[in-house]
């Protein structure tokens, strides 16, 4: 099991996001992924501390935001690598 979410934790992400300029906006790419990769790894290990039996309807949610967390990352991490901006471009 993950170690437990802190306070410190959240917030470097929220800094990280509140400076984050996607790749659209000039921003790199790379860093763009890696921030999207943080916050789907917090929002994972919070879902996974919340998890609880009988599960609940907020459990579910909580997965599933962290589940659309990780698909956004692994979309923005293939973007950086392939130096695309647009997941629709395929030139």
């Amino acid at each position: 099991m993950s170690s437990p979410v802190t306070t410190a934790e959240i917030a470097d992400l929220l800094t990280g996001l509140r400076t984050l300029r996607t790749p659209a906006q000039g921003g790199d790419p790379t860093e763009h992924a890696a921030v999207l990769s943080a916050k789907a790894d917090l929002l994972t290990r919070i879902a996974d501390e919340h998890t609880s039996e009988p599960a609940c309807g907020h459990d579910a949610h909580a997965r599933h935001v962290a589940a659309h967390a990780r698909l956004a990352a692994a979309q923005a991490r293939t973007l950086a690598e392939t130096g695309r901006s647009n997941p629709e471009d395929t030139t």
